[in-house]
């Protein structure tokens, strides 16, 4: 009985082993059937159990693989995380799965695996190991990786254009945007995305666009070009130009849309404000040149995209090419040489000027910006950005610049090329011990012809006198305008000081000629000073103001002429300064008084009248002359308040003599140049004359012959403007102006006053007694008073009154005194009556 339940025991042993043997083999073939990789590992991480795919999967067969722990399969740097893990599993219990699993082939190679970790527990419910499923995702991963990459790579793109760029899903609601669109707007991409770009549309626009977009969905095709306007946070509205496009899945269901927007709002306000013509809003939308390029590891272009026709063309002749290699240059210190360097250290770089010139010869500048590009594991692979043309631009810079160092007006060098010119030809000549001359040039009279003619006949003048001086010199030499009036020139290379007068002689012949302007002929004249580099200064600034020195006295000199600098004129031009400063306070200081001198009748003796002259004591310079200072005072324009003091002086004067009892006489007062311009001279004649007191026909007005005869048609107008007031006109100096008996019978003039240097050698010169006898009968003819100027002899005036001269002035009755002096000389001679 006991053998035969020890056989049946025996018996239910062995089924049962069977049993769990055929168990085991079904659920092994269940594990090598499968494509995954099974693996058990005890809970040191040694291999215990696999199935073939885990031995495929790491190159290994399953008798290298037992007993191996498996952290001789996993890179240093992941064991720590896998170890990770598989703790956590054994502490909680809870299976992990879907985690990535980075292991090594037999041969060395990478595999990433996605797999799972059970805890395994015994009958007692000890754990005794670890099993799991894993997963070859290399493939996917790398592709994953490659996709992150692109994407990285256009949301970069997106970032750098300046249109904003959407996505929006078949409802609207957006879903993606750049930062342009964020900064269009005025939100963040937080408070955009979910957003529906219904809320950001005034109601009369989103009919608009729900159309626009519904066409694009209903036909596929994208739409271009369409104004979209939009609310910003702010409330203001912006009006974008966009593009709107379908987006769809691999299999081609449509699931929303994207496109880009460019704000306009600026532009259409403009065209609707001004009517642009079409070719002027295709110049406005292109504004923006800029496209996006990319470049290899080896800095050639690889890929260049653009909306703009020259940028295109551009593209198929640098692709494949470095830049370098391409037919720009490029601007800043170091050339290409500097930009090789920053792109081997894989820097960025901002707005680099590139340039060349176009098949038609035109100028082409670009602005190009980029940055390196570098992969997940930070390999460098080229760089990419973006380029804009800006030939516009830097044609304008160029002309800012051409005018910040020329002259608009006659396109010569101005001041500040001019200073220069003069200190790099200094520097130059110093190096090489030569010399070189600075040459100061001022037109005489041109001041007149300006304000007389006006300013347009003065710049035409101007322009005309410069194509003049660069003509009369070499292509080395430079003439610049400083101002007004004022031209410089600049001899380089010179050998000696001849050679420099010679050019100098040229510049007052080209000067001299005449210049047909407002239908006459006008003449001007130059003064020219000269300095010399080394003798007359060593840098820019002293040969530039001893030239000016030199000037001044050339025109001291008589001008139309020139004059080397030297230590005397350093003295007379110290003695000028010093008087133009005193001069410019005399009248403040009441400096200034009035001498008197007669004229007086011939045939009867009697004084017929009196010429007021100016006269300056000075307290540090003492008396100066006239000679000396009425030269500066026309120059300064000082002469104009000085001359109105002397008509308001003598006009008071002679209404004081009439109130102390004597007769009544004409006080002859001189007006110069300057002052026959001054647009308010009839005013303040009138004003003088109300103000005194003094009846118009007891003033007589000098004008010079010259004055008279340079604007026949300015003279005529002003003079019978004074003449109808009843002021008397005469003619001073006559017979040095040239002028006509034709001339002057057209004016409105009383007397003819004879020119001293006439009389001075009236009694041996037989040209100047037929000058005199000439001048006299034609004053009798043209009915008019003749007064000689200068008598100071009795022969002279014997001579006078023996050819009918009606007035005679000079020392040999009187010379120029004080108010009281002429007071006791009318009392004590005959007077003329008020006629």
């Amino acid at each position: 009985m006991s053998n035969r339940a020890g056989n049946e025991a025996r018996d239910q042993r062995d089924s049962a082993i069977e049993a769990l043997r055929a168990n085991e083999e079904k659920y092994r073939d269940i594990l090598e059937s499968i494509e995954d990789a099974y693996y058990e590992v005890d809970l040191k991480g040694n291999v215990v159990q696999f199935n073939g795919a885990f031995c495929r999967m790491l190159g290994y067969t399953a008798a290298e693989l037992v007993g191996r722990n498996n952290r001789e399969l996993q890179p240093t740097e992941v064991a720590a995380n896998v170890y990770a893990a598989f703790n956590q599993v054994y502490r909680t219990g809870v299976p992990a799965r879907n985690f990535d699993w980075i292991m090594r082939r037999k041969d060395g190679s990478i595999v990433v695996a996605e797999g799972s970790v059970h805890l395994v527990r015994d009958l007692c419910n000890e754990a005794t190991g670890f099993r799991g499923m894993l997963r070859d995702v290399t493939t996917r991963r790398q592709t994953e990786q490659a996709l992150r990459e692109s994407e990285a790579k256009y949301r970069s793109i997106l970032e750098t254009i300046e249109e904003a760029y959407y996505e929006v899903d078949l409802k609207g609601n957006v879903v993606q945007c750049n930062g342009a669109f964020c900064r269009m707007l005025k939100y963040t991409a937080e408070e955009l995305i979910g957003q529906n770009n219904r809320c950001f549309q005034p109601p009369d626009a989103a009919a608009s666009v729900f159309a626009t977009f519904n066409e694009v969905y209903r036909t596929g095709v994208p739409a271009h070009s369409f104004d979209w306007q939009m609310i910003c946070k702010d409330g203001s509205i912006v009006t974008g130009e966009g593009s709107v496009q379908l987006v769809r899945n691999l299999d081609g269901t449509a699931l929303g849309f994207r496109g880009i927007l460019r704000d306009v709002t600026e532009r259409r306000r403009m065209e609707h404000a001004l009517r642009e013509s079409e070719a002027r809003f295709r110049a406005l939308t292109n504004l923006s040149s800029d496209w996006y390029w990319e470049q290899d590891a080896e800095f050639r272009y690889a890929r260049m995209e653009s909306r703009h026709a020259r940028a295109g063309s551009t593209q198929q002749s640098f692709l494949g090419k470095r830049p370098w290699e391409t037919e720009l240059e490029i601007e800043g210190l170091g050339g290409w040489q500097t930009h090789r360097d920053l792109l081997s250290a894989h820097q960025p770089f901002r707005d680099i000027i590139m340039h060349r010139t176009l098949a038609d010869g035109r100028p082409y500048y670009i602005s190009v910006s980029g940055e390196p590009v570098f992969d997940g594991s930070g390999s460098f692979l080229g760089y990419r950005g973006v380029s804009r043309e800006i030939t516009e631009q830097k044609i304008a810079e160029e002309r800012i610049q051409h005018l910040a160092t020329h002259d608009s007006l006659t396109g010569l060098p101005n001041r500040v090329m001019f200073s220069h010119l003069v200190s790099t030809a200094v520097a130059s000549a110093y190096r090489y011990d030569r010399q070189c001359a600075v040459l100061f040039i001022d037109l005489d009279r041109f001041k007149f012809i300006n304000d007389s003619l006006g300013h347009e006949v003065g710049d035409q003048l101007l322009k005309e006198i410069s194509k003049r001086f660069k003509k009369a010199l070499r292509a080395s030499d430079v003439v610049a305008r400083l101002g007004g009036d004022e031209f410089v020139v600049l001899i380089q290379d010179m050998q000696q000081s001849s050679q420099v007068a010679t050019v100098a002689r040229k510049l007052l012949a080209a000067a001299t000629k005449p210049i047909a302007l407002a239908g006459r002929d006008c003449h001007v004249t130059a003064s020219i000073g000269i300095a010399v580099f080394p003798q007359d200064g060593e840098d820019e600034q002293a040969l530039m103001k001893n030239a000016d020195i030199a000037m001044y006295y050339a025109k001291d000199e008589g001008k139309n002429n020139y004059q080397f600098y030297s230590s005397d004129i350093r003295a007379q031009s110290l003695e000028r300064l010093a008087l133009e400063t005193n001069l410019r306070r005399a009248l403040e200081r009441k400096e200034f008084t009035l001498h008197y001198q007669a004229k007086r009748e011939l045939s009867q003796g009697r004084i017929t009248g009196v010429e007021a002259l100016l006269r300056w004591d000075n307290p540090e310079l003492g008396p100066v002359s006239p000679a000396r200072f009425i030269p500066i005072a026309e120059d300064t324009g000082l002469i104009v308040q000085i001359g109105k003091w002397v008509l308001k002086t003598a006009c008071a004067q002679n209404v004081a003599w009439q109130r102390m009892g004597l007769p009544p006489i004409c006080m002859a007062v001189n007006l110069s140049a300057r002052q026959f311009i001054d647009e308010r001279l009839v005013q303040d004649i009138a004003a003088i004359l109300k103000e005194t007191g003094m009846a118009p026909h007891l003033l007589e007005l000098e004008i010079t012959e010259g004055t008279v005869i340079q604007n026949a048609e300015h003279a005529l107008k002003l003079l019978g403007k004074i003449k109808a007031m009843g002021v008397r006109l005469a003619i001073d100096d006559f017979g040095t102006g040239y002028s006509s008996l034709g001339q002057l019978k057209n004016f409105p003039i009383d007397t003819l006053k004879v020119d001293r240097s006439f009389i001075r050698d009236l009694a041996t010169n037989v040209e100047d007694k037929a000058l005199t006898e000439a001048i006299i009968a034609m004053g009798k003819t043209l009915q008019l008073t003749v007064v000689a100027e200068g008598v100071e002899t009795p022969e002279q005036e014997d001579f006078l009154r023996a050819h009918a001269c009606d007035e005679m002035q000079g020392y040999l009755f009187s010379k120029p005194v004080p108010a009281g002096e002429f007071t006791a000389l009318m009392a004590s001679h005959s007077y003329a009556s008020e006629k």
